[in-house]
């Protein structure tokens, strides 16, 4: 179910917004005199008005400060992350050329990985602000730094990241898995297996970030089948079970 658009935005178009839950999130907003929304706000994108168009009420947004919640994965921030910018798109007249500063605020607990996983989410080696248009940033940190990284970061829309997509070799293995799967030729398909886990060396959990909810659950299934696809006998019941099962594993569009 789409979300309501908050009546603080419709009041006054917001140059910040805080996404979040918790007292963090709430001290911030109120910090920096923006707008706050939950998670679960966002997620489903907002409820077009009653001739089905959308209010112009982010054309005035400037940054975007994400807290992620401890329990979160780096697969849950990165597709919360893309619904943000769905809500950008669709109540900005600028839609996914509207220029953006995002800052992920990560738990002061948040591994290195984690930041790597983002990267990896964005088509990035790393999250540079000055070239990527979003930043890190650990809850732990002083609000004066905080502010300092804002005005580090380079606000840049949304095309350079669909740019990125395009051409990012984990993107181009899965999709052209998903293609093959559909064929009877195994030998194409144990070729296209084997892309995808040379796409991923070494860093194989990262096909969690690129797997529908639970996403660990199905990464861990896409996995076991990559496996015993690439290393086995190719059986019938292997192709069998990729073709029936991957559509329900990886999220379509890689975003």
């Amino acid at each position: 179910m789409m979300s309501r658009i908050p009546d603080e935005l419709r009041y006054k178009s917001p140059e910040s917004l805080v996404v979040g839950i918790g007292a963090y999130s709430a001290a911030l907003a109120s910090i920096m005199g923006s707008v706050a929304m939950a998670f679960d706000q966002i997620h489903d994108g907002p409820e077009p008005d009653i001739g089905g168009g959308y209010p112009r009420v982010l054309d005035n947004l400037k940054r975007v400060f994400f807290v992620v919640s401890d329990d979160m994965s780096a697969a849950e921030a990165l597709r919360c992350h893309q619904a943000i910018w769905n809500w950008v798109e669709k109540l900005s007249c600028a839609g996914d050329q509207h220029d953006l500063v995002f800052i992920f605020i990560l738990p002061a607990t948040a591994s290195k990985e984690y930041e790597d996983a983002l990267a990896v989410g964005l088509c990035v080696p790393e999250i540079v602000p000055a070239t990527t248009g979003h930043a890190v940033w650990r809850s732990s940190g002083t609000l004066l730094g905080l502010l300092d990284l804002v005005t580090a970061t380079r606000p840049m829309d949304l095309l350079p990241l669909m740019a990125r997509r395009t051409v990012d070799a984990k993107r181009l293995a899965l999709a052209r898995l998903r293609v093959v799967i559909m064929q009877n030729d195994y030998a194409v398909i144990r070729e296209a297996a084997q892309a995808v886990l040379d796409a991923f060396h070494s860093a194989e959990y990262h096909l969690d970030l690129f797997c529908r909810p639970p996403s660990h659950r199905h990464g861990n299934l896409l996995r076991e089948w990559l496996h015993a696809d690439v290393t086995g006998p190719v059986t019938h019941d292997w192709c069998a079970t990729g073709r029936n099962q991957i559509a329900d594993w990886l999220i379509g569009d890689y975003k």
